[in-house]
């Protein structure tokens, strides 16, 4: 089960790519990345000079919950900051960017594109011109939104993921984020009495750390005082899920209608597995 796209055209990223695109620059507050993150949705932000526009790395909500809790990222805010949430959160982003992301130019293909985040195992990526200077961005889900009426058979039961990681309604989100960044996902189910309870991703977290009530109630406290918040707290409790009969293209159009990233896998009252933008893209047959 295979999708045969069409003769791939020079050039044609740019027509599914977004742009203009949101950029910032290595002196830019973690603060700021939080907050672009959480007013405009976005789960990366690549960072170029200034000056130029030329790429010099990306910053991605997996990077946001690296540094506050999940892995040796974190490290940084203990060390230098003694955990203290307000001191660690303004330090530049060029601390926790990844540097020399993947890209693809702005003459590639989408066969191209598809083969670059598969290799890389990432998201998303920045295009850039000839010169690298950063001109739009394409994602899973721009990728989803165009192939989606190309799904002609299959059924969400042939793509999901059933071995799927979970945890306890009282988990932390310390330990939600270590969990991420151990696994190398961006979202974990949340189970209460053996039932879904509701779920929690990446995004959730940053979201989190963006919210006015965190700055009003620990502008004196640690960071880790914010980590004990139970993770149920501020994860997704009202669930949008599907079933393992479910046609692969009805699911598609779910995930793009809704705007969301994954849908949990349900049949009954059990969690069968999960469905996520970049399982699709397992679909794509390269020319």
């Amino acid at each position: 089960m295979k999708l045969r796209l069409s003769k791939p055209n020079v050039g044609d990223i740019m027509t599914v790519a977004r742009s203009p695109v949101v950029t910032a620059s290595l002196t830019t507050s973690i603060y700021d990345i939080v907050h672009i993150m959480t007013n405009e949705g976005f789960r990366r932000i690549p960072i170029v000079n200034p000056g130029t526009s030329k790429l010099q790395g990306i910053v991605t909500s997996t990077d946001i919950v690296d540094y506050f809790g999940g892995g040796e990222k974190f490290l940084i805010v203990k060390r230098k900051f003694g955990g203290a949430f307000f001191k660690a959160i303004n330090e530049p982003v060029k601390s926790i960017l990844r540097a020399n992301p993947p890209f693809a130019m702005k003459t590639a293909t989408l066969a191209d594109a598809i083969r670059i985040m598969k290799e890389s195992s990432v998201g998303g990526l920045p295009i850039v011109d000839d010169s690298g200077r950063v001109e739009a961005i394409i994602t899973e889900r721009d990728l989803l939104r165009i192939f989606k009426a190309k799904i002609a058979m299959g059924t969400v039961s042939d793509l999901m993921t059933s071995a799927v990681v979970t945890a306890p309604a009282e988990t932390s989100i310390l330990e939600a984020e270590r969990m991420m960044v151990e696994k190398s996902f961006r979202r974990l189910p949340i189970v209460e009495e053996g039932r879904v309870a509701g779920l929690v991703t990446a995004m959730d977290i940053v979201r989190f750390f963006g919210s006015g009530d965190v700055f009003s109630h620990l502008r004196s406290g640690t960071i880790l005082q914010v980590l004990e918040t139970p993770v149920i707290d501020i994860g997704v409790k009202k669930l949008i899920t599907t079933r393992p009969s479910t046609d692969l293209a009805e699911a598609a159009e779910v995930m793009t209608s809704k705007n969301i990233g994954s849908l949990l896998v349900i049949d009954g009252r059990k969690l069968k597995g999960i469905i996520t933008e970049r399982d699709f893209l397992k679909l794509v047959k390269e020319w």
